[in-house]
């Protein structure tokens, strides 16, 4: 980007964005709500305001900063639009199913859907959570998640998504997870990773446990990493 910092020349933190295609594929409206209720953080907070981060203590520093104004405008936001989701119905259901999940979700099982609580343990921000959910909908429309709302639990703001419980019948081969990233212009790194190199988006974990294919040959992907490593 062109834009610098007054005091250093170093170029201006600018926010994360995703592709359009991916805006355009969202037709949830409170998922496009609580990204619009959380942008001006990133576009006008004192903490958005200075130099890009120029190694990743300052980029930590920086996504601690701007989760906090996050935070404070998305609990107001889910109380005015009743967006804030009980946590005790999620937690005794879960419990019940023998506390599944993994580092970052906690999941049960309910009428052929997972319902899956996220902690955001691999997000700096909830802008970069939200824009996984965006790119995820539109690469692996299959899977797709719906946000549900927000929950609080043990005091800390939680993310509610629901997703279709569908099976495969075994897991993909590194040759049908190429096929399937290619027209979307995907290059396939090592460790089952690809990146797009125009927009900066790069898939991760795409293994044959979260890739599995159905009878049909269509390919189910579950629990990709999808982060924007560079602003586009």
């Amino acid at each position: 980007m062109d834009e610098t910092s007054e005091s250093d020349g170093r170029a201006r933190y600018v926010p994360q964005r995703v592709p359009p295609a991916a805006e355009r594929k969202n037709d949830q409206e409170g998922l496009r709500a609580a990204i619009d209720v959380i942008a001006g953080v990133h576009r006008a907070s004192k903490a958005a305001q200075g130099a890009a981060p120029r190694n990743r203590y300052e980029q930590i520093a920086l996504e601690q900063a701007l989760q906090i104004g996050e935070e404070k405008l998305l609990r107001r936001w889910a109380k005015i639009t009743n967006s804030m989701l009980p946590d005790e119905p999620f937690t005794d259901a879960w419990q019940a199913q023998g506390c599944e999940g993994g580092a970052e979700h906690q999941v049960y099982v309910q009428s052929g859907t997972y319902i899956k609580r996220n902690n955001l343990n691999y997000y700096g921000t909830w802008l970069s959570y939200f824009h996984n959910l965006l790119i995820h909908n539109w690469l692996f429309p299959q899977t797709g998640y719906t946000f549900l709302g927000l929950m609080e639990v043990d005091g800390a703001l939680m993310s509610v998504v629901s997703q279709k419980a569908l099976r495969g019948i075994r897991g993909a081969t590194p040759a049908e997870v190429a096929s399937y990233m290619t027209p979307f212009d995907f290059i396939s790194l090592k460790n089952n990773e690809y990146v797009h190199q125009s927009f900066g988006i790069v898939v991760s974990d795409l293994h044959h446990r979260n890739v599995l294919v159905r009878d049909d040959n269509e390919l189910l992907v579950f629990d990709p990493v999808i982060y924007v490593r560079a602003p586009l």
